[in-house]
């Protein structure tokens, strides 16, 4: 499969997300050319400031923990990154739709990446 359609792929799964339940949300970043998603645990991840929460012990490396909390950081407030809309079902077609979220963003797969992050990331945090 080239890289191509794997991004075709992971932006349709993106567009297929159901628009009122929240377990990953996907987006594009400009700044990096790459798309990427963020897990509704990864929020556990942080403290009220925004910092790695010091109870907190997950098996992601320093470099995913570093490019999450600047995504995480950003994802709200910077342009940059771009949120791929959440259709669920649809009586259309996904592919049309992902190239239209590619055309109206000006989006090139040809120079973008997905990210690619550990596969078995785990989370462990106290709750009181």
């Amino acid at each position: 499969m080239t890289t191509q359609e794997q991004i075709y792929n992971w932006l349709i799964a993106g567009l297929q997300q159901s628009p009122t339940r929240f377990s990953e949300i996907f987006y594009y970043d400009r700044r990096d050319n790459q798309f990427f998603s963020i897990l509704m645990t990864d929020y556990f991840l942080f403290d009220k400031n925004g910092e790695i929460a010091s109870d907190v012990v997950t098996s992601y490396s320093q470099k995913t923990l570093a490019l999450l909390t600047d995504r995480i950081r950003r994802v709200n407030i910077d342009n940059t990154i771009i949120g791929v809309p959440r259709l669920g079902d649809i009586e259309g077609d996904y592919l049309e739709q992902a190239d239209t979220f590619l055309n109206l963003n000006s989006i090139n797969i040809e120079a973008s990446t997905i990210w690619d992050v550990e596969e078995s990331g785990t989370i462990s945090f106290k709750i009181e």
